[in-house]
């Protein structure tokens, strides 16, 4: 791992903007309207989700979102290339934290503006991260390991993945959401 002190400073100055950026958006868009994106961040709200309706204790985004991006992570630090794994789990940590400390604002409640600029907002720091060489992790590292390692076209893993979230998410609290987090994504 050989370090360039300007393009890594770079690289790292991007990845907290995208970090920050991101939690915002959790905070902001995707908490308000009740969505639940793709990968890991749908994963991670869907377990918190669970977690406060059912059991009524919402465990830290910290702690749900690192363990569930545990997995992907060692792929990325054994196939992937430890440098790009090393700003990918800045960028899932910083997240992480962010996400929990960050309040929460309500621009709209219309979940049609939410998903739009939600999803805009998303779009954008998924590539930040990718122009800086890391990812937001979670589903990121497989299809990344599945289309460079194995020569698989990865989209209807992720295809799957994301359709299996939202309609666990549409089944227990309701189909308006989860069809409006297509719109998200």
């Amino acid at each position: 791992m050989k370090f360039d002190a300007k393009k890594d400073l770079k690289r790292i100055v991007v990845i907290c903007f995208a970090a920050v950026l991101m939690a915002t958006n959790i905070k902001t868009f995707v908490r308000t309207g009740g969505l639940y994106p793709g990968g890991a961040t749908g994963l991670t709200i869907l377990v918190q989700e669970i977690g406060k309706r059912f059991f009524h204790v919402q465990p830290p985004y910290t702690l749900v979102n690192l363990l569930i991006n545990a997995g992907p992570i060692y792929i990325g630090f054994r196939f992937l290339g430890k440098k790009f794994t090393w700003y990918s789990c800045m960028m899932i940590v910083l997240t992480s934290v962010l996400t929990d400390i960050i309040p929460g604002y309500i621009i709209t409640y219309d979940t049609l503006l939410i998903s739009i600029f939600g999803g805009i907002i998303n779009g954008t720091v998924i590539s930040m991260c990718l122009m800086a060489n890391a990812t937001t992790g979670g589903t990121d590292f497989i299809s990344i390991y599945m289309s460079e390692k194995k020569g698989m076209d990865s989209w209807n893993l992720i295809l799957c993945i994301n359709i299996a979230i939202l309609s666990v998410a549409g089944l227990l609290f309701g189909w308006d959401k989860a069809l409006y987090s297509i719109i998200f994504q």
